[in-house]
């Protein structure tokens, strides 16, 4: 049959029509799907499963056409036996039948190809979630550099094999990875008297791998000699030492590509070690600026050292992410989100980095749900990772609010003995921590935690401080409360600390409506700030704490000017917004109230995370809109607003809202 006929069989008896239904339907399903996935709650995977399903489906849909619609219709001849009798529903295959069932074959082999490439390359991708058992645990420690030269082309050589063992290793999910950076943030922060060989004694009490990776370097002539040995840490003996591996002097890079292969080639079987060589290292010029980089981290010089990696190697992902993380974290999230977009260009991602893309791209968007999901998976890789386990902390009650899952990430990094002196971080630790347990209602276990550290004489420690005031007000403690603040301020010189103490102190006692507790402590800060000898480096930022001292007396009128000028000098900070628009609208000036709410939705943009939604609401609900509110808190939260330490549960200014039905629902949004 000629392929112009088969085609006008086919028009005829409406094969073409249905197939058409089933496309069109199919790609309309796929499109809703791909809509709803997400504010349901679910994967974007989902919509590759419902793609899997439909393309299995389309050569089944095709064959019951057939036998269904076109089987009944088309005219056979009948299948005739031995006497030429017709065999009652026997056919012979006509040629209309045989070109039908060619096609479908053809079809049915790209749709399960399809499928099966769909599979390949999407649904095996997710990071695993794996729980981590103690032999899973592998120290990767720094090798020794034994050339006798120091000069610092030589003494990187080191870091960069450790750098790219622990990445073989992890990118094979063979084990938890106790990097020497893991090993530092230990020794850093527990105090020095605990054992005189930190490392050493780190590894034995708290750490506890199961077996460690060490080795050292030499140079013979012009060649450089690479060793490396596997020792079992419990058995106390060595599991293996390699060869050492040669490679010219000049081209490190050589002998650590080796030494890497053989070490996984001990670890892995031979179908993993293929894996392992997907990825190319980097150049040796680009790690090196990258080291430098991360030794200046915090400091100047930090991102001119990153961009001079990436401009020596492109491919380099670490400095690129590094970079991201910067702007972000300077709250430059325009700038932040082009380079996220860059990197995402990139194909053939190791998983793990994918994981990390997708976690930064969550992040962007405030889409806390996929950001705690993407760090979970990152977390369950290196839970004890310093960083990665206090951001776990963080996203859990400050993205998804679910406080009764930080104690578990907290315990897995051993705090008792953190010198915070040394250790900035263990400070945020010990703040969400302790405001966890305050949000489960656990207010003498967070005062028992934070009494010591609080006390301690270290630059920032006022964030613990003020935590720990928090957790006497809630507990009912206010007395205690009120001792311990006038205990943490009579040794403080910094007047704008005072300050600051007195007013975060008295924004609890009015949550918990303790008003003239409150108010007596807002009058002592107005008469800190009205004193001429004070305050005098930042005029502007004393006018606005009065602001916000009136305020929260209730002293709208007085409030006004301080208010008016920390709008002026930062129109977009919406706090002061919302402030200034309260003080308007008690003062009897609601048309100006009101021209000011008309500019905040006009100053709304990209990548403000729910800031103005959060402003309205607290100015809704000074004015008694319920249902402004609440669907502006609503707003806030799904548009990517954190729920930080002075928001939402924590805000007097919503103490109306807390036991209301809409507003747990807010509470509860990306759980």
């Amino acid at each position: 049959m000629k392929l112009s006929k088969f085609i006008k069989e086919c028009q005829e008896n409406n094969v073409l029509k249905n197939l058409s239904i089933y496309i069109v339907s199919s790609w309309v399903f796929l499109q809703v799907i791909a809509l709803i996935a997400e504010p349901l709650g679910f994967s974007m995977k989902v919509v590759a499963y419902c793609l899997i399903v439909l393309l299995i489906g389309f050569p089944l849909y095709i064959f019951f056409v057939w036998k269904y619609q076109l089987a009944p219709n088309v005219k056979r001849k009948p299948l005739l036996d031995e006497t030429g009798e017709p065999i009652p529903g026997k056919y012979r295959k006509n040629s209309f039948q045989r070109l039908y069932f060619a096609f479908l074959s053809v079809i049915g082999i790209i749709c399960f190809s399809v499928a099966l490439f769909i599979i390949n390359n999407n649904l095996s991708s997710d990071v695993p979630v794996r729980e981590w058992e103690a032999s899973d645990k592998i120290a990767v420690l720094r090798f020794k550099n034994l050339t006798g030269n120091t000069e610092e082309d030589m003494a990187v050589v080191g870091e960069m094999a450790v750098h790219r063992i622990i990445h073989g290793i992890t990118r094979n999910k063979l084990a938890q990875v106790i990097s020497p950076e893991i090993i530092d943030d230990y020794s850093e922060v527990l105090r020095a008297s605990l054992a005189p060989d930190q490392e050493d004694f780190v590894l034995e009490e708290y750490l506890k791998p199961s077996r460690i990776i060490e080795g050292d370097y030499y140079l013979n002539g012009d060649q450089l000699v690479m060793q490396c040995a596997i020792t079992d840490e419990v058995m106390n003996q060595t599991l293996i030492s390699f060869d050492p591996v040669y490679c010219d002097s000049s081209s490190p890079m050589e002998c650590i590509e080796a030494l890497n292969q053989r070490i996984l080639g001990y670890m892995i079987t031979a179908e993993n070690e293929v894996n392992s060589l997907e990825e190319r290292p980097p150049k040796f010029k680009a790690y090196q600026l990258f080291l430098k980089a991360l030794n200046l981290r915090g400091k100047d010089g930090y991102l001119d050292y990153l961009e001079r990696a990436i401009t020596e190697d492109s491919s380099f992902f670490e400095p690129r992410v590094y970079r991201f993380m910067y702007y972000y974290n300077l709250g430059d999230l325009r700038r932040a989100d082009s380079l996220l977009k860059r990197l995402e260009l990139r194909t053939g991602m190791h998983p793990r980095q994918q994981n990390l893309l997708n976690l930064y791209d969550a992040l962007i968007r405030g889409d806390h749900r996929n950001t705690y999901r993407y760090q979970k998976n990152e977390y369950n890789i290196t839970p004890f990772h310093w960083e990665t386990n206090s951001n776990m902390m963080i996203f859990s009650l400050q993205l998804v609010n679910q406080p009764e899952g930080v104690d578990s990430i907290y315990r897995q990094i051993v705090m008792e003995n953190a010198d915070l002196q040394k250790c900035n971080s263990c400070i945020e630790r010990y703040k969400i921590q302790a405001m966890s347990l305050i949000e489960l209602g656990k207010f003498q276990e967070a005062i028992d935690l934070l009494s010591g550290p609080a006390r301690q004489d270290v630059e920032q420690i006022w964030v613990l401080r003020q935590i720990l005031l928090r957790a006497y007000i809630r507990a009912g403690r206010t007395e205690d409360a009120l001792q311990t603040l006038n205990s943490f301020l009579a040794p403080i010189t910094n007047d704008w600390l005072k300050v600051d103490m007195r007013i975060f102190a008295a924004k609890e006692l009015l949550r918990q409506e303790e008003d003239a507790q409150a108010d007596q402590l807002l009058g002592e800060a107005i008469a800190e700030l009205r004193d001429p000898e004070k305050f005098t480096d930042n005029e502007a930022y004393r006018n606005y704490y009065l602001g916000e001292a009136h305020f929260y007396q209730k002293d709208y009128e007085a409030a006004l000017p301080g208010l008016r000028e920390g709008y002026r000098l930062n129109a977009l900070n919406f706090d002061y917004a919302a402030l200034l628009a309260i003080s308007l609208e008690k003062s009897g000036k609601p048309q100006q109230a009101q021209a000011l709410i008309s500019e905040m939705r006009n100053n709304k943009g990209d990548y403000q995370l729910g800031e103005v939604y959060y402003a309205l609401a607290t100015y809704y609900a000074a004015i008694s809109d319920d249902e402004a509110c609440l669907e502006n808190l609503l707003r806030a939260i799904s548009e990517g607003h954190w729920y930080e330490t002075i928001s939402f549960q924590n805000d007097p200014l919503l103490r109306d809202y807390y036991e209301h039905p809409e507003f747990k629902r807010v509470m509860t949004y990306w759980q």
